[in-house]
């Protein structure tokens, strides 16, 4: 298939550090890919840049084919089709919204500044809510949930705008064990049913859904193995990185 994303000749710095430095990375459309390394590698950096919240100190990034340009409204076009779902700790939980509003904030998004919510934009809201096990729950506020229905609000919010790629950022931080479980069977199941593609950070190698046929290894803002799933967590970059205890064939 087509490419669906595409970074090349990429250098972030920040002063005179290098948060990260790589040639290429290309994403086939329909593609679940997890990025994967020890905290601090760069990963969130990476999933940021792709979906334009930073920018390249030197390099291209492509979605679609169209590049993520300077020009704040072209930038916005290309957004539209992106779903990126942060980690729950960059929202903040305090602000008085409901569940459905937070949801709907995911639907105006996608159709633009000055554009209302329609009954048909409220019943696709509504579908995702429905889809993510919180219609019961739409009238409560966010910060009344538990971890994994906060999770959850968030993949309705980037999957009521209707994207064709999900950017997802350690879905499983601070989530206990049944919630975790839960959780990847909730991204088989989206991966599954909709036309897709996916690039999920974890530092969690076990979080990766079965459905991820390709991982990226990073490493101090190096990408520094990418292949198949045992390929990479069984690379000298992951056992380097894990311990000498690791074992790729527990996290495959």
């Amino acid at each position: 298939m087509d490419a669906c994303l595409e970074l090349s000749d990429i250098v972030v710095r920040r002063g005179r550090h290098t948060i990260l430095a790589f040639e290429r990375v290309t994403v086939r459309g329909g593609e679940f890919v997890g990025v994967v390394g020890p905290n601090g590698a760069g990963k969130t950096t990476f999933l940021k840049l792709c979906c334009g919240l930073i920018r390249p100190t030197r390099g291209v990034v492509a979605v679609e084919g169209r590049r993520l340009s300077r020009t704040w409204w072209r930038m916005a076009a290309c957004r539209r089709h992106i779903g990126y779902i942060p980690q729950q700790t960059e929202y903040n939980a305090h602000l008085p919204f409901t569940v459905r509003e937070i949801v709907a904030m995911g639907r105006a998004s996608h159709l633009g500044l000055g554009r209302r919510l329609r009954r048909d934009d409220y019943a696709k809201v509504d579908f995702w809510l429905d889809q993510m096990g919180l219609y019961g729950r739409r009238g409560q506020t966010f910060r009344s949930l538990s971890g994994g229905q906060q999770q959850r609000t968030l993949i309705a919010r980037a999957m009521v705008a209707e994207p064709r790629l999900i950017l997802m950022d350690e879905p499983g931080a601070n989530l206990d064990a049944a919630a975790k479980r839960g959780l990847v069977e909730t991204l088989e199941r989206l991966f599954g049913e909709n036309r897709l593609t996916v690039l999920l950070v974890s530092h969690e190698p076990g979080l990766i859904p079965g459905a991820c046929g390709r991982l990226l290894f990073m490493q101090q803002g190096r990408i520094v193995a990418d292949g198949s799933r045992r390929e990479v967590l069984d690379s000298a970059a992951a056992r380097e990185a894990f311990g000498s205890g690791w074992s790729a064939g527990a996290a495959v």
